[in-house]
C-alpha cells in the first residue's frame, strides 16, 4: 500500500517537471512574453493646394509637436512654402528682392514643380507663424498664410 504515495509523489514531480520546462516554451515557440513598446504615431498632417498666386487654405492650426505639411501644386509654376516664426500679420514682412527675410524660418517644403507634390516635418512649439512661398514676387502676389500652433 505504499505504492499509491510513492506512484502519487512520481506523477506529481513529472507534472512538476514538465510545468517548469514549459515555462519557456511561449517564448520558444517565436512568441515573446516581453511586452513591445507601442509604434509611435505619425505626425498630424496639414495639407496645402497652391493656385497662382495664394494658398488653400490660407489660415492653418496644429497642435504642437511633430506636423507633416504637404504642399500639392496642380498649377502651373513651380512654389514652395516656407514657415516663419513671426508675431507679425502675414501681409506685413518685409520684403527684399521679391522676398521676405527667412532668418525666422523653422522650416519648409522645398520648391515644388508644377503638377507634384511634395511634403515636409517639422517640430512646431506654441505661438504664432505665417507661411509664405518665398519664391521671388510670389508673396507679393499673394502667396502667404497663417499657422496657429497651440
Amino acid at each position: 500500500m505504499m505504492r499509491r504515495p510513492l506512484l502519487l509523489g512520481v506523477a506529481l514531480l513529472s507534472a512538476a517537471a514538465l510545468v517548469a520546462g514549459c515555462g519557456g516554451s511561449v517564448a520558444s515557440a517565436g512568441h515573446s512574453t516581453t511586452p513591445t513598446p507601442a509604434a509611435t504615431a505619425p505626425p498630424a498632417g496639414l495639407k496645402v493646394t497652391t493656385t497662382e498666386f495664394a494658398f488653400h487654405p490660407s489660415t492653418l492650426t496644429a497642435s504642437a509637436g511633430k506636423v507633416r505639411l504637404t504642399l500639392v501644386n496642380p498649377g502651373k509654376v513651380v512654389h514652395e512654402l516656407v514657415v516663419l516664426k513671426t508675431a507679425q500679420a502675414t501681409d506685413a514682412l518685409k520684403v527684399s528682392g521679391g522676398r521676405v527675410s527667412e532668418e525666422h524660418a523653422v522650416g519648409e517644403v522645398s520648391e515644388t514643380p508644377a503638377g507634384a507634390t511634395k511634403s515636409a516635418t517639422l517640430t512646431l512649439k506654441p505661438g504664432h507663424y505665417v507661411y509664405v512661398c518665398n519664391i521671388p514676387g510670389h508673396y507679393m502676389s499673394g502667396m502667404r498664410g497663417t499657422l496657429t500652433v497651440r
